[in-house]
């Protein structure tokens, strides 16, 4: 493959012909079966899914997605009985005809699993992306139905795996979870409280799936979660990737586990960050568009690289992380230290409130990315903070 060139060295071939010698093979059920017996196999208390299956309801969508055939069946498989498919969207069709955007990360592409919820009295919605390799959720309060975002999401079955598997003797010795650097900070909290090592790493399940390896290799941890902000969650080690269908099965199994105490996944959530601490995340994009706009996003971070602010909106910075060169600095000391790992042109503020304000500039696109890592007492607190970090960030942009 690397000695050839995708635009001559290609060749063609009849297509019927190569099935019948062997040269195109097609997967069959027997992968299906193979794959849902290992997503089967990460279920932790399926007791409690017995328990809540003849009251929990479960609307899903794969908006138009190839989740539509395997989520389906895991849930039903776990043993949920009252699933309820947006049969409009499990057809697939790469034009998305019902949605604006299929991405779960967009509350507004739930519209027709929101009514179909409050037709049926759902308790929970779970949408998954086009390649099923993401999965969102809504969650009943009242009448209305309530986004649970990829970091809250992660936080919620992080915790409950550590709680489940301690519950059902499962826990394996010096168990490791692992999350992007992007993702929320509650992460750390939740391992140091449970005594579960922790480490992060570059956006990316492939920084993710390599750190687990190297913990494999070294015989040192154990892994039993990986995840990261924008709804992804990696489980087991059959895919060392993102992984929809597994996700969908365990938020099921978890709901499952709250709907027999009397509790919402909003509810769960509520009591976590009594017990770890008020967290709250946004993101902001700073576009920068036109022939220009990478010089402009250049200029941003080589200042704030050479000039790198004293305090943002008014909060002291304590440290500082480059991870273009791995330095560590702080002000006057210089730089101090070393991260474990380096290589991505990314500057991680720390500030004295326990918050982090991370930038980066998008590969891909034409704007900086700035990530809002909050801390407070409460959740005013942090409402309060993020509006005031959002102030300054939106004024790099301009």
């Amino acid at each position: 493959m690397r000695n050839s060139d995708v635009f001559t060295s290609y060749k063609t071939c009849n297509y019927d012909e190569a099935v019948k010698d062997g040269r195109i093979e097609i997967i069959g059920e027997e992968t299906d079966e193979a794959f849902l017996e290992k997503v089967l196999s990460q279920a932790i208390d399926k007791e409690a899914v017995k328990k809540a299956a003849d009251d929990l309801k479960i609307v899903y969508t794969p908006f138009h997605g190839c989740g539509y055939k395997l989520v389906p069946e895991a849930l039903k498989r776990l043993g949920i009985k009252h699933l309820y498919p947006v049969e409009e969207q499990m057809v697939l069709d790469g034009s998305f005809p019902t949605v604006v955007s299929p991405n779960p990360e967009n509350p507004e592409g739930f519209y027709l699993a929101v009514d179909l919820a409050k037709k049926v009295g759902s308790d929970l919605i779970i949408g998954t992306d086009p390649d099923s390799d993401r999965v969102g959720t809504m969650v009943r309060r009242g009448d209305e139905y309530v986004t649970i975002t990829g970091n809250q999401m992660g936080i919620l079955l992080l915790d409950y795996i550590i709680n489940a598997k301690k519950a059902t003797g499962t826990m394996p010795e010096n168990p490791g979870a692992v999350c992007s650097i992007v993702t929320t900070g509650m992460t750390r909290a939740v391992c140091e409280y449970n005594d579960v090592h922790f480490e992060d790493t570059f956006t990316g399940f492939k920084f993710m799936a390599e750190r687990v390896a190297d913990w494999e290799a070294a015989k040192s941890y154990n892994y039993i979660f990986a995840f990261e902000e924008s709804y992804g969650y990696m489980m087991g080690d059959y895919v060392r990737d993102k992984d929809a269908v597994t996700a969908s099965m365990m938020i099921a199994e978890m709901a499952a586990h709250y709907h027999n105490m009397g509790m919402t996944l909003l509810d769960a959530m509520d009591e976590l960050y009594k017990k770890y601490g008020y967290y709250k995340e946004k993101t902001l994009n700073l576009v920068m568009p036109g022939l220009d706009g990478l010089a402009k996003m250049k200029k941003l971070m080589d200042d704030l690289r050479s000039n790198p602010p004293e305090n943002i909106a008014g909060m002291e910075v304590l440290r500082v992380r480059d991870y273009q060169d791995g330095s560590i600095a702080v002000k006057g000391l210089g730089k101090v230290d070393k991260t474990p790992f380096f290589g991505s042109n990314v500057l991680y503020f720390e500030l004295a409130d326990g918050s982090n304000f991370i930038v980066r500039p998008s590969g891909t696109e034409p704007k900086v990315k700035v990530y809002l890592l909050i801390r407070g007492k409460s959740e005013a607190e942090c409402e309060e903070k993020i509006e005031k970090y959002m102030a300054y960030a939106e004024a790099l942009g301009k």
